[in-house]
């Protein structure tokens, strides 16, 4: 496997100067995250309450499908809500999150503790929460099972794991932090009563009307569907991107990706294909990330580090094939291409 020998200390760009290019950007306009947020919300609830009260199997399942979609797209929103861009509103911010994760069993105070730690370690420390690649040298430490898991992680990921997977790895990744971090340990305890009472609330109407297995079942099929769309986002936006550069903007930009994608898809995704711009810049809201990563790109020219690639399928594809350990070249990728051909010409 061919090792990453690229220079990322690039330095092209003065921070100052980055800041300056985008900070007519970061003026948030609380009403489009309201409006977005809310009807989208409403809409859920309708679909949600009709699919368990339908007493026709393939309307709950289709209904529950749909519901699915619009709750995924809810939960992302409520990643804005984290950073205070979705509405600028610090109550709204802090509660409507509460209102969608926890339904979905989501412990979203814990992944909020555990953001704001990915934020500051994303691609300077390997202690990083969210890190979703492995290491060579973890990789070679691991038993045969783990190997296969690191071999198969992004179809094990999405279609097995999926929801619950992330809540069990949010879990896991905060309570070794919770050990010195007393916001974590508040947040746990938080996400504990809360995620209890909101679902005791919850079975306890459908049971007492006799829906409480349909209800279950509903919940399964709709986390599948949230589960495996927000582990194809969580994995496209860092997999094969580690490493430090000039300066922290261009770290930040450097360890994401930006995917061109559909106007829907990034609709549905709220604008998070534009991840570099969005790791770089924090306070930029979600309409305009398009913007910010037009006026980057404009600035480097073609000494550029953003990586942009063409649909979340394609690199899903790329990474199935390909699987790859931080340290290791994605030859696949145009970075990547770059990359060897820069190794090859150094050999000859």
């Amino acid at each position: 496997m061919a090792h990453d020998t690229s220079n990322k200390r690039l330095g092209l760009v003065s921070p100052r100067d980055l800041e300056a290019l985008i900070r007519d950007l970061e003026e948030i306009k609380p009403w489009r995250g309201l409006a977005k947020s809310a009807i989208g919300y409403g809409v859920f609830m309708v679909l949600a309450i009709a699919a368990v009260y339908s007493p026709y199997p393939a309307v709950s399942i289709g209904l529950a499908f749909v519901a699915g979609l619009i709750v995924t797209t809810l939960m992302v929103m409520t990643h804005d809500a984290i950073h205070r861009t979705l509405t600028g509103w610090a109550w709204y911010d802090e509660l409507y999150p509460l209102a969608v994760s926890y339904p979905l069993l989501w412990p979203h105070q814990t992944y909020r503790e555990i953001h704001k730690i990915h934020h500051k370690m994303n691609g300077s420390d390997e202690n990083d929460p969210e890190r979703v690649q492995w290491t060579e040298e973890e990789y070679a430490k691991a038993g045969k099972f783990v190997q296969w898991y690191v071999r198969n992680q992004w179809m094990v990921d999405m279609f097995v794991l999926g929801g619950i997977g992330f809540i069990i790895s949010t879990l896991s990744r905060a309570l070794p932090f919770a050990r010195h971090v007393k916001s974590m340990r508040r947040a746990l305890i938080v996400d504990a009563i809360g995620i209890l009472g909101v679902n005791l609330t919850i079975y306890g109407i459908c049971i007492s009307q006799g829906l409480g297995l349909k209800y279950f079942l509903l919940y399964l099929l709709v986390e599948r569907m949230v589960g495996t769309l927000q582990q194809l986002r969580a994995h496209a936006e860092h997999y094969g991107r580690f490493g430090k550069a000039a300066h922290y903007f261009e770290t930040q930009i450097f360890n994401c990706r930006n995917i061109r994608t559909s106007d829907l898809v990034s609709f549905f995704y709220n604008g998070l294909n534009f991840h570099s711009v969005h790791h770089a810049f924090v306070k930029i809201p979600f309409y305009n990330l398009g913007e910010a990563h037009r006026r980057i790109v404009a600035a480097y020219g073609d000494k550029c580090p953003v990586l942009e690639e063409d649909s979340y399928l394609q690199v899903a594809i790329r990474a199935i094939r390909r699987p790859l350990l931080i340290g290791e070249t994605d030859p696949g990728s145009a970075v990547g291409q770059a990359r060897m051909k820069s190794v090859n010409s150094k050999r000859d």
